[in-house]
């Protein structure tokens, strides 16, 4: 028996395996297999958002072949169901669990293009392929031909030579100069579209365009705002609220085109919110020129339409205007469109490198939603920027300074980006780096190592910053660093005119207070317990477990390790034989022998600021000892 996984877009992308009863599979797009776990994984390789990275699992029994989709992950929605493997339109969701036979099949969501083949042999796939590609073009087929017949576009013939000729000018003339340049901000743009399109209707009088956004309140009424402050347009002009309740506009596409004339349909008219005898009303989504485009939606999610209405129409019929109409949406969508990524563009450009942006284009917006995720923070500040201002003589001093910490933020930047990471934020002398998120890459196993990667190249590319402090006697470097290792939940927030990327938990608080801890300790790296496993043996670096410490406002305490970089950089520059040397006399810290702590301590206070620190706390227990039940843990005050 073989469980075969195919793109129906491309099939020659599969996955296929052999399978033996009671064997269980999980498939996704990174399919996660806990230890222990007698389970396989089948990884989809190709672009299908609608598949969750565990989505389901199949498990072999016999001749069938169970399928149930995974319990969700907490922060996300449930997995996409699995339906009937037929054309987008023909689908249908099955009830699970689902048991396949020898030749049936699946696909995972209503309109993926991931199905799942449970064959007798590999060369059955051929046939079901082709079966599936027949039924498909059958429905283009149909599809086509009822979209045009809807749309009748053979009633453009009904216009005049002068009115076509007349259209035609606009087109060329009169629509660069009024629509397409020098437009400032959407509103100014959907105000010059409407009075362009007021003024290309030939034989219309009366005509009223506007472009409206649509919602439904709590009980079900449309509410609708016109988004063009038409100077021209009539002071007590409303959209008829009962076509407007006509349209299926949560839905809608870019061929869901609305027309309405008084000859077709008097009642429609008879509505008191149409002030008076109409001739007819369009309602065309503003939507880019294919059938199957979205319709675009304005800064807080409402769909848009260009709503067109005449008072005085000639004998041509509305529908000869639906193209015309319909082009002018399309365009408008198109620069709406193009401004609205240039405008996310700019704002990714803050938090995100240009390779990450770029697959981010091709995307689904929903992976920047808020999510619990595996990631890596790192905090990285800017040692003594305050005190440097703070000491500045003179206004071109304090300048100065801030322009050099300009550089030096745009340094960390650069390091996080080029290490695939995220900027998240940005303090006056600091930035807060993130790895892991968004899950576009594969990158769950190495974010820790890539966020140490960035803080190792950002030490050493200030390594002319460093300072000799006569205060402790040795150089300290540039910048301060925290990172931490773990599930935070983290995603866009606030409007979006102006969303920012937010991190929120424990693990996010962690890293925070670990670049603070790092202050006390003076050294530039302090790596989290969580971070030091998941990278320990990973190339040649060397870490020193410090202590193990409660933070500020934290009830738990932590291992902390330092990442051990040389003085040049401001680093400890410690050995490998005083680490032991050290780790040895936190053992005995540990078990309570103090004297036999500060002993080796002394052997290494001289010059390592960590040994100074774990002397002191040491002296100050062996005269107040702390309560039974120790477990070994120093408080930090840092916040």
């Amino acid at each position: 028996m073989f469980l075969v996984v195919v793109n129906l877009e491309n099939p020659r992308e599969m996955v296929a395996t052999q399978a033996s009863p009671g064997e269980a599979f999980r498939i996704g797009r990174k399919p996660r297999i806990e230890e222990g776990e007698d389970v396989k994984p089948i990884r989809i390789t190709w672009q299908d958002r609608l598949v969750s990275r565990n989505h389901c699992e199949a498990r072999s029994d016999g001749q069938a072949l169970v399928l149930t989709r995974l319990p969700a992950i907490k922060g996300r929605n449930k997995p996409n169901a699995l339906y009937t493997c037929a054309p987008p339109r023909e689908r249908k969701a099955l009830e699970e669990p689902i048991s396949l036979q020898l030749g049936d099949s699946v696909a995972v969501g209503a309109k993926g293009v991931t199905a799942i083949y449970w064959l007798k042999s590999l060369t059955d796939l051929e046939g079901n392929i082709a079966g599936y590609f027949n039924a498909l073009e059958q429905e283009k087929g149909e599809y086509v031909e009822s979209r045009t017949a809807s749309q009748d576009y053979d009633d453009v013939e009904k216009l005049d030579e002068y009115s076509l000729r007349f259209q035609l000018k606009m087109l060329q003339k009169e629509l660069p100069e009024q629509v397409l340049s020098g437009w400032t901000d959407d509103a100014d743009l959907l105000t010059r579209a409407a009075i362009f399109v007021e003024g290309a209707l030939p034989g219309q009088k009366g005509v009223t365009a506007v472009f409206i956004a649509l919602e439904r309140d709590s009980e079900g009424n449309i509410k609708s705002e016109i988004l063009n402050p038409d100077p021209l347009a009539r002071a007590d002009f409303r959209p008829s609220r009962t076509l407007l309740h006509r349209l299926d506009f949560e839905n809608a596409k870019g061929a869901d085109i609305h027309l309405w004339t008084s000859k077709q349909n008097h009642r429609t008219f008879a509505a008191e919110s149409l002030h008076g005898a109409i001739d007819w009303v369009a309602a065309v989504p503003v939507a880019r020129m294919e059938d199957s485009a979205k319709i675009y939606k304005d800064d807080i999610g409402r769909p848009v339409f260009l709503y067109v209405q005449t008072t005085q129409g000639s004998e041509a019929a509305g529908a000869a205007y639906i193209p015309f109409l319909r082009l002018i949406s399309s365009l408008v969508a198109s620069l709406l469109s193009a401004r609205a990524d240039q405008k996310l563009q700019d704002q990714m450009a803050a938090y995100f490198s240009p390779g990450l942006r770029k697959i981010m284009r091709e995307s689904d917006p929903e992976v920047l939603k808020p999510a619990m995720v595996d990631c890596t923070v790192m905090f990285a500040d800017r040692r003594g920027h305050s005190r440097m201002l703070e000491t500045a003589k003179s206004d071109d001093e304090i300048l100065d300074r801030l322009d050099d910490n300009q550089r030096v933020v745009g340094l960390i930047t650069e390091e996080v980006f080029r290490s695939h990471g995220v900027i998240t934020d940005f303090a006056g002398d600091g930035a807060l780096g993130l790895w892991g998120w968004p899950s576009l890459v594969d990158s769950d196993q190495v974010h820790a190592l890539e966020a140490v990667e960035a803080a190792e190249a950002i030490v050493e590319r200030l390594a002319h910053h460093v300072v000799f402090e006569e205060e402790i006697g040795r150089s300290m470097a540039a910048v301060r660093i925290g990172i931490s290792t773990g599930r935070i939940a983290v995603g866009k927030t606030g409007p979006k005119q102006q969303w920012h990327i937010s991190v929120f938990g424990s693990v996010a608080n962690l890293g925070a207070r670990l670049e603070r801890i790092a202050k006390e300790f003076k050294i530039p790296v302090l790596v989290s317990d969580d971070t030091y496993c998941r990278i320990e043996g990973f190339g040649n670096r060397r870490f020193r477990r410090l202590c193990l410490i409660r933070p500020a406002g934290f009830d738990e305490s932590y291992p902390i390790y330092e990442l051990v970089l040389p003085t040049s950089v401001g680093g400890s520059g410690i050995s490998d034989q005083d680490i032991l040397t050290y780790e040895k006399a936190l053992a005995f810290f540990h078990n309570r022998e103090w004297e036999d702590a500060i002993d080796l301590l002394d052997i290494l206070s001289e010059g390592d600021p960590p040994s100074l620190w774990l002397k002191e706390k040491a002296q100050i227990f062996r005269k107040d000892p702390p309560p039974p039940g120790w477990a070994g843990e120093i408080a930090s005050l840092s916040k």
